[in-house]
């Protein structure tokens, strides 16, 4: 019944939004992970400037950017489920 709200009715479309929500979760992983291991955020990442003649160090990592690298990768695994359930659904509609 879920699947059928989904708006998908044939194999294709399972699989289309399979894998959409597959690349969703990939990239959403991919930035909380490197968020995590770095500390700092990846969308504005911190790196030394230059200001007129002189050198602004970049911020140190901090806990907050870590933590919140624990949130994309929560976020990531949300898409996930949806994935495998698109991918169950178009191997049952192929096989029926």
């Amino acid at each position: 019944m879920a699947v059928t709200l989904a708006g998908a009715d044939t194999p294709g479309e399972h699989l289309q939004l399979a894998a959409f929500t597959a690349m969703a979760a990939i990239v959403f992983i991919w930035l909380g992970r490197r968020q995590r291991s770095t500390g700092r955020n990846v969308l504005a990442p911190s790196e030394t400037m230059r200001a007129g003649d002189r050198l602004i160090p970049a911020p140190p990592p901090s806990r907050g950017h870590r933590r919140a690298g624990w949130v994309w990768i929560a976020f990531g695994c949300v898409f996930l489920l949806p994935a495998v359930f698109n991918l169950l659904a178009a191997i049952h509609e192929l096989i029926d």
